[in-house]
């Protein structure tokens, strides 16, 4: 009787401890995913922020999701053994495309793991791994409604690299409209110098525009960029990340990601409020609000 009742003292810290060790048991020893990358990216996108987007989506998940860090100068052979030594059986493999290779050497000596490639399209023939490309229409489409908003009836310019496609110039025409603006935006080349920014009330920067953000001006930024938000200028207002991660992220929350071997996916960036950067918590709460709208549900 007497050691019942010293085993009941303690019982409610037995619980405690169960409650606790079991689930953490459960989650170290399912099946991880690995995100390959190299130390450019990392740099980047900022090293604590890599850190906390890994717990943040292993949180998510529930299953350990991990960075593992490939040296640039590397062949496809020594990275594809980097990945192996690095777990066992992964529940997938996440290659960027650059090492599109080294994926096809890993998928040969694993064929039972998923392996994503994101960053590229799915070549003619390939019939082992799955390639994930951004939602270019969903991003625009959600960046017009932001910029809209932002714009306040002034006109919107959005700076691209290259040439931008009929159906997504459409897409984010329809944003701007859905968001009550009446004026066509203007499409420039990042290499373009344009001066009469008085009519302009937002600038969505699509490419790299050093020059523009060399101006300083103080007109609201929608920035589609790998980089930390907190590291660029205060009038960036919303970021659009389509890094490996953010895509890995996206995929890894749908349902149907591990349903076939090779296809296409299209997943959207991952939109952000950059915190502290917009004033009005109505403002706040309404962006919030835009960057979660489906461009495929209009």
């Amino acid at each position: 009787m007497r050691d019942f009742r010293g085993i009941k003292k303690y019982l409610p810290l037995i619980v405690i401890f169960l409650f606790i060790s079991i689930p953490l048991g459960v989650f170290l020893f399912r099946s991880p995913v690995l995100i390959v990358t190299d130390s450019s990216f990392t740099q980047v996108y900022g090293p604590l922020r890599l850190k906390l987007k890994g717990l943040k989506v292993s949180a998510e998940l529930f299953r350990r999701v991990a960075a593992v860090t490939v040296a640039e100068s590397a062949g496809p052979d020594l990275a594809a053994l980097i990945v192996e030594k690095t777990a066992r059986s992964p529940k997938a493999v996440f290659f960027p495309y650059r090492y599109l290779q080294a994926a096809r050497m890993y998928k040969e000596n694993r064929p039972k793991t998923q392996v994503f490639i994101t960053g590229g399209q799915k070549p003619v023939g390939e019939t082992e791994l799955c390639f994930v490309l951004t939602d270019t229409a969903e991003d625009l489409y959600r960046a017009g409604l932001c910029a809209s908003m932002l714009a306040g009836g002034k006109r919107v310019i959005i700076f691209m690299d290259g040439t931008m496609r009929s159906e997504n110039r459409e897409a984010f025409r329809e944003g701007l409209r859905a968001q009550g603006s009446t004026s066509d935006p203007i499409y420039l080349n990042t290499q373009s110098d344009y001066s009469p920014y008085s009519d302009i009330g937002c600038v969505v920067i699509a490419g790299a525009v050093v020059r523009y953000l060399d101006r300083s001006l103080a007109i609201p930024i929608i920035l589609f960029s790998w980089a930390d938000p907190a590291e660029t200028p205060l009038t960036v207002k919303l970021s659009f990340d389509d890094s490996p991660w953010a895509l890995a992220a996206g995929v890894l929350k749908s349902p149907s990601a591990f349903s076939a071997e090779s296809r296409e996916i299209l997943i959207p960036s991952q939109a952000s409020v950059v915190s502290g950067r917009i004033e009005d918590k109505n403002d706040f709460r309404k962006l919030q609000g835009l960057i979660k709208e489906n461009f495929r549900k209009k």
